[in-house]
């Protein structure tokens, strides 16, 4: 209730100022994802598996979010503010006890060499992976496996960036933890770094994180290495047509002290067809060992190593209605063993079939 008032609140202040920011050379936006998804298994516990748009059979405002921004110049600092609510919120609060904050960080540039440099501090979305917490300007409203089990999501620290030459950048972070705002029971800093070059209409990106994460408690901490390189390759092909791929590697010790390791690839399609657009998007995870609790676990087999496979179907219907993105998709999951709650209480199964109706609105 706390934070609702508090986004309720911040949203009233920033539309008193509106008129005032714009004319202050500020950027002042937001914009709000709902959706309708039906799980086909009626799990009995309503919980879909899925990272934000999780609740089977409702209508759930995923994201409500307001923004102001304001580009760094040579002459003063700029800064990115962005609070939100919905059902990313809950799960950013819940995981990281960010409150509102989706990000929130100033921003000033620097000569570095005769090269200019930008510097932010404070909190930001992680630079790992393609997909973003929001849709952004994907063809896909449900997350990935890749997105929802192995990659950060949020750091709070320092980020910097500067262009190698016309073609190429390099972005260096140090953050509080491989993923989060708070480094808990830990004071081990985590670090990473994007390298990406643009050619043409296509782009490749090298990401990577590592850090010490705490898996034990503030009483009893178990500090223990986890790591993550990422790399996103996209291509516009033609006027109509994208391809764009996102793969990683994590590596690290969980709670028990032992070896892990997960790797994920997910492609992307998008065809656009009139003034729509037709997307296909597959995946394919895997553990290397059983125990490690990166991947759901097996409950009827928990020495088998997890699995899981995806494929997901969207359809953005561009002028269904004016000034809001209109997306249908149409989601097959395999876990390779039963994770899927089923129907009755206590089944699950090893696959789940979903359809999500979605609009996202921008202002």
């Amino acid at each position: 209730m706390r934070t609702r008032l508090q986004f309720v609140l911040a949203a009233l202040g920033v539309a008193t100022l509106m008129p005032s920011a714009h004319a202050q050379g500020l950027t002042v936006g937001g914009q709000l994802e709902a959706n309708y998804t039906y799980n086909f298994n009626k799990p009995n516990t309503r919980n879909n598996t899925f990272l934000f748009n999780s609740t089977d059979g409702q209508f759930t405002v995923n994201l409500g979010e307001i923004s102001v921004r304001q580009a760094a110049s040579d002459e003063k600092a700029g800064f990115v503010l962005r609070l939100m609510t919905g059902r990313i919120q809950e799960y950013f609060n819940t995981r990281y006890g960010s409150d509102n904050i989706l990000e929130a960080y100033g921003s000033t540039k620097r000569d570095l060499g005769g090269k200019e440099m930008n510097l932010d501090f404070g909190q930001f979305v992680s630079h790992v992976g393609y997909e973003t917490p929001d849709m952004g300007n994907g063809n896909f409203f449900t997350k990935s496996f890749q997105r929802q089990y192995l990659q950060p999501f949020v750091n709070a620290g320092l980020r910097a960036s500067f262009a190698v030459d016309s073609k190429t950048s390099f972005t260096g972070v140090l953050a509080n933890r491989f993923d989060g705002v708070k480094a808990g029971a830990s004071r081990d800093l985590g670090a990473g770094f994007q390298l990406k070059r643009t050619s043409g209409d296509s782009s490749i990106a090298l990401n990577t994180m590592t850090a010490r994460e705490n898996l034990g408690t503030a009483a009893t901490p178990a500090n223990r290495a986890v790591n993550i390189a990422n790399i996103v390759y996209t291509n516009k092909v033609s006027d109509s047509t994208s391809v764009a791929l996102d793969a990683s590697i994590r590596s690290g010790k969980d709670a028990a002290n032992r070896s892990y390791n997960v790797s994920g690839i997910t492609g992307y399609l998008t065809k656009t067809i009139g003034t729509n657009v037709l997307g296909i998007r597959a995946e394919y995870l895997s553990q290397s060992n059983a125990t490690s609790a990166i991947l759901p676990q097996y409950a009827a087999d928990p020495t088998r190593k997890p699995t899981m496979t995806s494929i997901t179907a969207s359809y953005e219907l561009k002028g269904a209605f004016p000034g809001a993105r209109t997306i249908v998709e149409y989601r097959m999951d395999n876990a390779g063993g039963a994770i899927f709650p089923g129907e009755k209480a206590g089944s699950v199964k090893k696959d789940q079939s979903t359809v999500t109706f979605a609009q996202v609105f921008k202002f």
